[in-house]
This record gives C-alpha cells, structure tokens and sequence, in this order.
C-alpha cells in the first residue's frame, strides 16, 4: 500500500538545471509533508551518480508523475518500501527488494546519525535502536561500535528516517557492500565478537542471482488499471498470483500481487501510469504548499503552470503580454501556489488577481503598458 502516498500526493514542480539529488529531496519532501502517519525519505543506489542534471516541468500532477518523468530519462527507477523510496537501476532495485529483510514482528524505529558517520556506526546505530540501547552519534568516532567491525569502512551521508523498520534499513545497509541477511536471522546476530564476518550474513556475488526469483506479497490500492496491472506482471512473471480484495481501514479496493523484484517493479510501473491524476486537483492546489525552485523561466509560462495546477484559467491583459514574458526565477518554500504567483508577479513587475476560477495577470494599476 505504500504507493498510494505518491499518486495522492498533488504537484507542482518547475526544474532546470538541478541536480538529481537535489530534485529527489523536493519531491519526497513533499509526499513526507502530505503524510504525517508515514514520514517518507529515499535511499540512492550507490552505482548512480546524484549529481546528474536533470529538468522537469509538472503542474498539478502527482508525485509518481513526477519521480517517473524525472528517473526514466536517467535509466533509473523509484520503488517504495514502508517510509523509503527506492531510487537507481532497475537491477538494483531487483536486488535490494530480493534480499531484504523484515522484522519478525511489526516494528517501527525513528534512526538518525549525522554526515560523516562511519558504516559501522551508522549499522550499530540501528542495533541498539532495536534494541533499546542509547548510542550517542555527535560524530563518526564518538562510541565503538560494539560487534560490527566486520563490516567494511565507509563514511555516509546525513541519514534522517522516521518509523521505519530496523531490518529494512540494515538490508538497505548490507546492500551497499553487495551483502544480505540470510532470511530468519535474529537482528542481534549481525553483532559478531571479533572481525569476522557474521553466520547471518553473506556476500551476493556477481553469479547469484538467487534474488531474483524470490517472491513476496504486495498491497496496491487499485482504483483503475487492475488489468493493466495483471497483464505488466504477467509480463515478467508468469506464475505470479493475485487476488483481490478490500484495505480493511480504508475500504478502498486492493490488489494482492505475489510475485519476483522485476515483477514487483512492472506492477508499480502499471499502477502509477493507470493512476487517475490526484483527485480534487483545483481544490488541492489552493490548500496545498510547495517547495519550488526555478531559474530563468518566462513569468507567463510559470504563472501558467501555478494556474493549470489550481484547476484555474489563466488570462493575460493584452498591454501585459510583453512584460508577462520577463525571465523569472524562484527559491520558495512550504507556499501555497497563489502565494507563488505573486512573488513571481512582484519580480516581473506584474498585477495577478486569484481569482476562483480565473488568473488574470495585468499591468499595476500606476504603470503603463510597454
């Protein structure tokens, strides 16, 4: 069920000439925003660079639209698991689903560790949040990390997850060094008492490709495309089974898929694209605030994305025409989108009435036209 928080989630998006990671945190911050019960951020493949340019232009569509027209260009693919968006190679996402490993029973830890943290540190951070141990992490060296030398060196990112599950995340850890957990392993048993490499844990060689045909269950909330759904998996995974049925808190239809990773990632494919765009998209666009950054784009053109994306008809008086086309840029955020519109009308020296279903841009009242 963890898909339906990114086709619900409306956007606005105007990028040009940002990087991938800095576009990535944009969008998820904004599905984080729209869902207090599941606070959301994302874990990058090592393999892909983050610092690959890329552009988007979206108004008023969701954040699936959004992380699918921003991926695929790049090769890349978006998966999301409880909390945790997925993002790099199709073949990563594979492998990463095929060996991760779950709590035994539901749990859920919030985990933080600042940059610079050392991957023993961070993978002992999540231990002893399992298991009810304070570890102080005011910098990668501040405690030993008690059993878990065997786990190669390396300094990691800022990491900030909320209600998460601990295994999850030390599957995603194990990950970065092409380990895995075998299934069934008690979360203390990553914890050795010298250097040696844990009886839980294995190396997933180049020539393993157990992973992929490892299967699991799935939820996806289904309000169209249940056939498109069947047939993409069907696609990938002949012998994969479904059923149908209803969420038992929402009520709202579901598709129970159990099948291999690709099949996995051919069903969320399907969904995303056979998602209805958000419903209430006029009246989302004036209760919802965005992030937004943008360089050098015509007010017009931007003015008219904030319009689209309300639901609204944009008009432009004819003496403003030549002004509405002064490049503008922006740096904003948590605003609504009519807040946007005047910040960008200010810069380019504009007059915008929001009205309920119309935008009229004009000149200011004491300025001639040009």
């Amino acid at each position: 069920m963890q898909a339906s928080a990114f086709t619900r989630t409306v956007i606005t998006v105007s990028l040009d000439g940002q990087t991938a990671e800095e576009a990535i945190n944009q969008i998820v911050s904004q599905v984080s925003s729209g869902s207090p019960d599941r606070p959301w951020t994302w874990w990058r493949d090592g393999g892909v660079d983050p610092n690959e340019i890329v552009s988007l232009n979206l108004a008023g569509g969701s954040a699936a639209q959004a992380m699918t027209q921003l991926t695929r260009p790049l090769g890349w693919e978006a998966f999301p698991i409880p909390g945790v968006l997925l993002v790099g190679r199709p073949e990563w996402i594979d492998r990463t689903l095929g060996t991760l490993v779950s709590s035994a029973k539901p749990e859920s830890v919030d985990l933080q560790w600042p940059r610079g943290t050392s991957s023993t540190m961070a993978l002992s951070a999540v231990l002893s949040k399992a298991e009810n141990r304070r570890l102080k992490l005011q910098d990668g060296s501040s405690e030993e990390a008690t059993g878990v030398r065997w786990l190669p060196h390396d300094v990691w990112p800022e990491g900030k997850l909320q209600k998460v599950d601990p295994w999850h995340v030390a599957s995603l850890m194990l990950s970065e060094f092409q380990m895995a957990a075998r299934r069934g392993t008690p979360l203390a048993r990553l914890r050795s008492r010298d250097e040696s490499l844990p009886d839980g844990v294995q190396f997933v060689e180049a020539t393993d490709t157990d992973w992929k045909d490892v299967k699991f269950l799935m939820n996806y909330p289904m309000e169209d495309g249940e056939a498109e759904v069947r047939r993409a998996v069907q696609s990938v995974d002949a012998t994969a089974s479904f059923r149908s049925g209803r969420d038992p808190k929402s009520r709202k239809t579901t598709l129970r898929v159990h099948t291999i990773p690709a099949g996995h990632r051919a069903a969320l494919a399907a969904h995303w694209n056979a998602a209805p765009a958000p419903a209430q998209i006029a009246a989302s666009g004036r209760e919802a605030t965005y992030d937004l950054k943008l360089l050098n784009k015509p007010a017009d053109e931007v003015l008219s994305q904030f319009a689209g994306a309300a639901g609204k008809q944009l008009t432009i008086d004819d003496d403003a025409k030549l002004r509405s086309q002064t490049l503008v840029s922006l740096d904003a955020a948590k605003q609504t989108l009519s807040q946007l519109a005047q910040t960008i009308a200010l810069q380019a020296n504009l007059k915008v009435d929001w009205g309920e279903q119309v935008v009229r841009v004009s000149l200011p009242l004491d300025q001639p036209g040009e």
